[in-house]
């Protein structure tokens, strides 16, 4: 395994110095990019901070490992060994496919035990009651002086040392590839407190449960349980907390809310967290149903520029219409938000017969210097979790972009100096699909090597979608 890297980074020298790709080399990729993570990016394991992801190492091109919008690259991750566990199974693969089952259960292990049961920072008993903290990566996780810290640091610099540092005069680490993690010493960005849910990272998590429901039945009763009470939550509806029902606001453990600034005000999408979390569980979306203030109606109405009408309690049907408004795009500048509501739409199939035209509208978006194109991925997901008939053209789009994904993994070492080195073909962001057309095609401030999920995932979606079992496609494997 310690080998594994090195003698690919070697095959990768001839088979990409022509830059044109088979699906064989595409899956090669593939295997490299989950071997480069699982070495990387990631320590599974029991202990605080383990099976979290890093999603940014050698942030600013320095030696420090960043676990920033955890939630949503660890929704990614869990994404991505379901995918792959399905891929396995349906190639009869069953001893990695039962690698991955121990990989997901030691994953949903510690979302509940690491980020779940957060209450005693609240100074109350820790309860699995869908309200978590982002990470528990905690401060002395690469401190040498301490056992872990060590093994930790060991773990994450196998094959490399502290002479693999970044050169200014040549813009790459030096002895290493563009895109091949360097050597790391600090955290970077790990919070004393903290940091809480909110929409987004909640959402993150979502997909990757979806997922799991759809692919891996062995933990899907798991996945569900945990699917209800993260949507709970995000409807004001916790059942383990007496606190005041003010609709449709997160609220910590101690019942204050969560701002409207932080994304604790989940009005908006009131009806697309009811079916994405009906569908996903199989419960009647009537559990996922919270009744507004006429506060929260009224921010509704001042959103989505609906003056004329009368405040009064929302309902049901008010719930639909509004969510029916998002389908047409999310309005704003704001690229996460139509990520959100184009996530919510895929989990719950709820704009109907016209879902796939709505996800395009929220996903496919240009207005001023912002623009971005997810469609592949948003489709995708839709797509397979709903049994949807595959479409050509989002096909090709796909073969495109994972053609261009950089041999050695996504990365952006954007500066002053070399203001275009960065992997090109939409790679240079930490994550595709969430960033705008500039992030994913100049690169922006957020510079390093990052976790190559986002190809991992995409990269599984089309062959569940696309490749059937009896193809020409190698087998799958890790």
């Amino acid at each position: 395994m310690k080998n594994f890297l090195l003698l690919i980074v070697a095959l990768f020298c001839t088979i990409f110095s022509v830059f044109a790709q088979t699906e064989t080399e595409n899956l090669a990729k593939y295997q490299f990019y989950r071997q480069r993570f699982n070495q990387y990016f990631i320590i599974v394991g029991d202990h605080e901070g383990e099976n979290m992801v890093i999603g940014n190492r050698n942030r600013y091109m320095g030696k420090g490992i960043c676990f920033g919008q955890h939630s949503i690259h660890f929704g990614y991750y869990l994404g991505m060994v379901a995918t792959e566990y399905a891929l396995l199974v349906r190639n009869g693969d069953l001893i990695q496919a039962q690698a991955d089952l121990q990989e997901l259960s030691s994953a949903l292990n510690a979302y509940c035990e690491q980020m779940d049961k957060c209450e005693h920072r609240y100074n109350q008993e820790d309860i699995l009651d869908g309200f978590f903290v982002r990470e528990n990566v905690p401060t002395d996780f690469l401190d040498t002086t301490t056992g872990l810290g060590l093994a930790h640091r060991q773990a994450l610099n196998q094959n490399l040392n502290s002479s693999h540092v970044y050169d200014t005069s040549t813009g790459c680490f030096t002895g290493l590839e563009k895109g091949m993690p360097a050597y790391i010493n600090t955290l970077f960005q790990v919070y004393k407190n903290k940091e809480l849910m909110s929409q987004d990272e909640a959402y993150g998590i979502m997909m990757g449960l979806a997922l799991i429901i759809k692919c891996v039945p062995d933990l899907a009763e798991r996945a569900k349980e945990i699917f209800t009470l993260i949507s709970l939550q995000l409807v004001g509806k916790n059942p383990y907390r007496s606190c005041p029902n003010d609709g449709y606001i997160i609220k910590k453990p101690d019942c204050q809310p969560i701002s409207e600034s932080s994304g604790g005000n989940t009005a908006l999408f009131g009806y697309g967290i009811a079916a994405a979390a009906a569908k996903a569980t199989g419960l009647p979306i009537d559990t996922f149903i919270n009744s507004l203030s006429i506060k929260d109606y009224m921010y509704c109405l001042r959103k989505y520029n609906l003056t004329g009408k009368s405040a009064a309690i929302i309902g049901f049907n008010n719930m639909y219409y509004i969510w029916k408004i998002c389908g047409n795009g999310v309005p704003g500048n704001q690229e996460w938000n139509r990520s959100m509501a184009a996530t919510l739409g895929a989990i719950g199939d709820s704009w109907g017969k016209h879902t796939d035209k709505s996800i395009s509208k929220n996903v496919y978006w240009k207005k001023g210097e912002k623009q971005h194109d997810w469609r592949t991925f948003y489709l995708s997901l839709w797509r397979f979790l709903h049994d949807k008939t595959p479409n050509d053209n989002e096909k090709l789009m796909i073969q495109t972009e994972l053609n261009a994904a950089p041999p050695f993994g996504p990365y952006n070492y954007k500066s002053q100096q070399f203001p275009d080195n960065f992997a090109k073909g939409g790679w240079a962001y930490t994550y595709r699909y969430r960033a705008t057309f500039e992030e994913q095609f100049s690169g922006s401030k957020l510079t390093g090597n990052f976790s190559g999920l986002d190809y991992m995932l995409m990269y599984n979606l089309y062959q569940l979608l696309y490749a059937p079992a009896d193809s020409d496609i190698p087998p799958f494997h890790k």
